[in-house]
């Protein structure tokens, strides 16, 4: 086999490879069950488990009526999670941490992993 071909062999093996990983974590990929925090204003804080096929965070509290916000140039704005609104005027905004630590994406780049505690806490100043 020529060097052109095994190339060729190499390239094709990829990209089937690339493609068949593509599917995974996708909204019609496996259930996954997550828990979520949340904190509001009054230091009120709810538990609860979410099971979703979804493959974002922003997808699956979308999905179960947790969260809205706005669409902007980088995805969801978070506004209100579990019925509560962050008012701007006082500077409150939804922190998203995942397993305690802060995350440096937002909902709708934040995939959903199995077995994860994402926490979302009213918090005041930016």
């Amino acid at each position: 086999m020529n060097k052109f071909a095994k190339r060729l062999s190499a390239a094709l093996l990829a990209a089937a490879l690339l493609l068949s990983l593509a599917g995974c974590g996708t909204k019609d990929g496996k259930e996954n069950t997550f828990t979520l925090q949340v904190t509001h204003g009054d230091g009120a804080a709810v538990t609860r488990e979410v099971t979703t096929r979804k493959a974002t965070l922003g997808e699956a509290l979308t999905d179960e009526g947790i969260i809205d916000g706005e669409e902007g140039p980088y995805g969801l704005f978070v506004q209100t999670v579990d019925g509560e609104t962050a008012d701007e005027a006082q500077s409150q905004w939804w922190c998203l941490t995942k397993d305690g630590q802060s995350v440096s994406t937002g909902v709708d780049s934040t995939p959903v992993e199995d077995g994860a505690t994402y926490a979302l806490t009213l918090t005041r100043g930016y």
